[in-house]
């Protein structure tokens, strides 16, 4: 009989634990088979933008999932709190316990453990207080500063709001508006929601369009300053040969003058 055989007869809901991860976690099998399971369950739920990355694990899920028993719950937890690898919070209608990896700690710690450098960062957005990940081309302190006069007016914020703001902002971006004076203009007025009024947003180009409008006018400088060069410098004895001169002459001759 081949593994492959056996294969059939199990559900396919194995979980590998990464090496790596070992050693990230005080050397404690559990710690690390908890961290690889959260690690497996993230990157399906960062599929699901809503979730902002969270994941829920009730205890009937880590007995059956990782064979974890309540006491070998709270150490996993003790040990990755203490290493800044997760967040933790109770959540939805029956308060199940949400779990979120800071990915920014668990890459900085791999390549501590690997002796290599920390790569930039490279990703296409950034996450407010509370998790929530918001595209990078959103000012992020104008959507703090915009989400406490949503607060401070006695309305709730929630997920579903974030998402349906950052959608419209997106949307704003689309059609190429500077989202800083929008914001600003939701803020100063207490608003709780925003509006792309035509005259506090300046469509911004591109930087493509940018560039070719900072050539255009180099060579629009260019062509003047060569046509002024290419042109012979006056000749001083035509000034005195224009209509206008002689206009002048004819008047002075008829009130007596002498030329």
């Amino acid at each position: 009989m081949l593994i492959a055989d056996l294969r059939l007869f199990l559900e396919n809901k194995f979980v590998q634990v990464f090496d790596e991860f070992v050693p990230l976690c005080a050397n404690d099998f559990q710690t690390a088979s908890f961290l690889s399971n959260l690690f497996w369950w993230s990157e399906v739920a960062e599929k699901t933008p809503e979730k902002q990355g969270w994941v829920y694990k009730t205890a009937e899920n880590l007995k059956k999932e990782l064979s974890l028993t309540r006491r070998g719950y709270e150490k996993a937890r003790r040990i990755l709190l203490q290493n800044g690898l997760v967040q933790y919070r109770r959540g939805g209608v029956h308060g199940k316990m949400h779990w979120y990896i800071n990915r920014e700690v668990l890459l900085a710690k791999i390549c501590e453990l690997r002796g290599v450098a920390v790569p930039e960062a490279s990703s296409k957005y950034h996450y407010d207080r509370d998790n929530f990940r918001l595209s990078k081309v959103i000012p992020l302190d104008l959507w703090q500063s915009f989400l406490d006069g949503v607060i401070a007016s006695g309305r709730k914020v929630n997920n579903k709001k974030k998402i349906a703001w950052q959608r419209m902002l997106l949307e704003f971006h689309g059609r190429k508006l500077d989202l800083r004076p929008i914001m600003e203009l939701a803020i100063n007025n207490g608003w709780v929601n925003f509006y792309a009024d035509e005259k506090h947003s300046v469509p911004q180009p591109s930087k493509k369009e940018q560039y070719q409008q900072i050539e255009q006018f180099k060579q629009e400088l260019k062509q003047q300053l060569d046509e002024r060069e290419a042109q012979p410098p006056p000749d001083k004895t035509t000034i005195f040969e224009n209509s206008g001169y002689r206009a002048i002459q004819d008047f002075l001759r008829k009130n007596g003058h002498k030329k």
